[in-house]
C-alpha cells in the first residue's frame, strides 16, 4: 500500500538526494553522535551529582564562557570561595594593599591590576606588575608569601576533554574541522529532504483515508526510523546548525595556525586571544574605578555576596570585574568604570580572537549546540538528539544495505542510483 503512495505522492526526485547524502555522511554522523553522546553523557553525570568547581568536568563544562585566558578572571575555586562581609571596606583595604605595593615595588613600577579577595577566609590583595604577582594582607598592607603554583582544573586530563578532542576531529587539527562543516550541512539537508518525504507521504494517506501521524509499514527499521526521524528532527536541526557555526569558527582557527607557524608565541592563538592588553594603572584613578565598580555592581548582583573585585585595563578600556553569587550560581561580572555599563565578552573596543563571530556569540553557539542554555532540560534534550542520531545512522545504513541487495540481486549493482 505504501509503495502506491509513494509513486502517487510525487517524491521520487528528492528521495535518491536524502538516500545518497545519507550514504555519504552515514559513517561520520554516527561518530560524532557517539562522541557527542559521551560527552553528554560525562557533563550530565557531573551536573547532577553536583561536582565540585574544582572537578576536571566541570571546569570543562565552564571553559571559555567568560571569555578567553587574556580576560577571565574567575577561577575554579572562586565558586566555593569566601564572600566579603556585607560591612566590609574596600576603600580602606584598597588603600593598604597600595601602599604595601609601592612600599615594595616603588612609586615608578606600572601596575596591570589590583584584586581583592578572600582566600582561606583573610582578605588580600593581588598586585600585577610586570611578570610577578604579589600578595598583601588587604587589612594591615603587610607582603604576604605567594601559595605553591597549582595546575588550573580545565587543564587537568578529563574524558569531556578526551573525547571533545575526538568529537570535533581536533585531535588531528583544527584544519581539518571542515569535515565537521561539510557533515552538519549534509545532516541540514537530510533533515530537510526527510521531513519533505514524510509530510508529502502523510498528505498522500491523508488523501487515502489512513489518518495518524505515525505508522507501521516497511519493516520495523523503516518504520522506527521515520518515527524517530520526525520526533527528533528539531533538535537535530538545532544541533546542525549550531555545530556548522561551531565548525566554522575552528576551521578558521586551523587556517590561522597553517598560515602562522612561525608567529612564536602567537603561533597557536592569535594575539586578541592571548596577548597581554592591560595598560598601566594610575594609583589615584583606581579609588574612583572601585566606587563606580562597586556601583555599578549593586544594581546587577544586588544581595548576592561580592567574592572577587578587580581593577585593571583591558584594550585601554577601564574596568571593574566582580565574581559575586553562590555556589553554581556564581558569576563574573565586568563592567566600563567610565560609564558604568556592564561589558560582555564581545565589545567593539576589544581585540579581535580566533573566533570569527565574536568570543561571546560562539560561546553561545556552543551552549545552544550541547543545550546547556536551556539548563538541565536542554542537555536532556540534546542527548536525545545524539541517541537518535545513533539509531538513524544505524538504522539507515540497514536499510541502504537492504535495498542494495535486493537491487544486486537483480544484476543492478551500483552503490548510488536514482
Amino acid at each position: 500500500m505504501e509503495s502506491r503512495i509513494t509513486k502517487k505522492s510525487g517524491n521520487r526526485s528528492i528521495r535518491p538526494i536524502h538516500r545518497v547524502i545519507g550514504t555519504i555522511i552515514l559513517l561520520f554522523t554516527l561518530y560524532f553522535a557517539v562522541t557527542g553522546t559521551v560527552i553528554q553523557f560525562v557533563d550530565l553525570r557531573a551536573i547532577l551529582s553536583r561536582a565540585p568547581a574544582t572537578d576536571p568536568e566541570m571546569a570543562q563544562v565552564r571553559e571559555g564562557l567568560n571569555g578567553p585566558g587574556n580576560y577571565v578572571v574567575i577561577q575554579a575555586t572562586d565558586y566555593a570561595a569566601t564572600p566579603f562581609p556585607e560591612n566590609f571596606d574596600f576603600t580602606s583595604a584598597l588603600t593598604k594593599v597600595l601602599y604595601g605595593a609601592r612600599f615594595v615595588l616603588g612609586d615608578s613600577t606600572p601596575l596591570k591590576f589590583v584584586e581583592l579577595r578572600i582566600p582561606g577566609g583573610k582578605p588580600i590583595g593581588l598586585v600585577r606588575a610586570g611578570e610577578q604577582t604579589l600578595r598583601f594582607d588587604a587589612v594591615t598592607g603587610a607582603p604576604v608569601p605567594n601559595p605553591p603554583p597549582r595546575r588550573p582544573a580545565n587543564q587537568e586530563q578529563s574524558v569531556h576533554s578526551t573525547f571533545k578532542l575526538l568529537h570535533t576531529l581536533r585531535v588531528v587539527g583544527n584544519w581539518i574541522t571542515f569535515i565537521n562543516t561539510l557533515v552538519a550541512l549534509g545532516l541540514f539537508v537530510m533533515i530537510v529532504t526527510g521531513l519533505v518525504l514524510y509530510f508529502q507521504l502523510l498528505r498522500a494517506r491523508t488523501r487515502a483515508g489512513l489518518k495518524g501521524f505515525f505508522w507501521s509499514s516497511g519493516g520495523t527499521w523503516r518504520s522506527l526510523h521515520r518515527a524517530i526521524s520526525v520526533i527528533a528532527a528539531l533538535f537535530l536541526l538545532v544541533v546542525s546548525v549550531s555545530g556548522t557555526m561551531l565548525a566554522l569558527d575552528a576551521f578558521g582557527l586551523g587556517i590561522y595556525q597553517l598560515t602562522h607557524k612561525n608567529a612564536g608565541k602567537y603561533a597557536r592563538f592569535p594575539i586578541g586571544s592571548v596577548g597581554d592588553f592591560s595598560s598601566p594603572l594610575l594609583d589615584n584613578k583606581l579609588p574612583e574605578m572601585l566606587k563606580s565598580t562597586l556601583s555599578a555592581g549593586h544594581g546587577v548582583v544586588s544581595a548576592s555576596p561580592i567574592k572577587v573585585v578587580r581593577l585593571r585595563y583591558f584594550n585601554g578600556i577601564p574596568q571593574g570585574v566582580l565574581i559575586a553569587g553562590n555556589g553554581d550560581s556564581t558569576a563574573q561580572l565586568v563592567f566600563n568604570t567610565e560609564t558604568g555599563k556592564p561589558m560582555g565578552l564581545t565589545e567593539p573596543g576589544y581585540p579581535k580572537t580566533h573566533y570569527r563571530f565574536g568570543w561571546q556569540e560562539h560561546e553561545l553557539m556552543k551552549r545552544i549546540h550541547r543545550g546547556d542554555a536551556f539548563g538541565v532540560p536542554g542537555r536532556l534534550m540534546d542527548l536525545f538528539a545524539g541517541l537518535s542520531l545513533i539509531y538513524l545512522s544505524i538504522s539507515g545504513g540497514v536499510m541502504y544495505v537492504q535495498l542494495w541487495w535486493r537491487r544486486r540481486a537483480g544484476g543492478r549493482t551500483a552503490l548510488f542510483w536514482m
